[in-house]
């Protein structure tokens, strides 16, 4: 499992694990990996001052990510329904995960407290 990782100014930070083909997923999504680019960034974490490669969720960044999740969610919802009547209860949990890790995601990035957002 992998982690998308958010950071305040006031310490608080949020992990999200992901699998590694949701990650493989996101890193190969042209609208996902076009938004921002990352900056290094100063934060302390556990009282040690450490240097990530961070992007910055402020403005329309915030709300490009916003919207790319919300895009998924709805395709996701769509693939869900779509194969419903033929699902087992299996093959359910399976295809709602991605979605469960999409809405996590959206509502963090939504969250003002968090000004960036990190991902190996």
């Amino acid at each position: 499992m992998l982690d998308i990782t958010f950071y305040s100014n006031s310490k608080k930070i949020e992990n999200v694990e992901v699998s590694e083909s949701f990650y493989e997923w996101l890193a190969k999504s042209p609208a996902f990996t076009a938004i921002a680019s990352s900056i290094t960034k100063s934060l302390l974490i556990d009282d040690e001052e450490v240097e990530l490669e961070l992007v910055y969720l402020v403005g329309i960044n915030r709300r490009k990510y916003s919207d790319f999740f919300r895009g998924e969610i709805v395709e996701e919802c769509s693939k869900i329904l779509e194969s419903l009547e033929e699902c087992n209860k299996d093959k359910f949990q399976e295809m709602s995960a991605k979605l469960k890790t999409l809405e996590k995601l959206r509502k963090l990035v939504e969250d003002e407290s968090f000004l960036y957002m990190g991902y190996l």
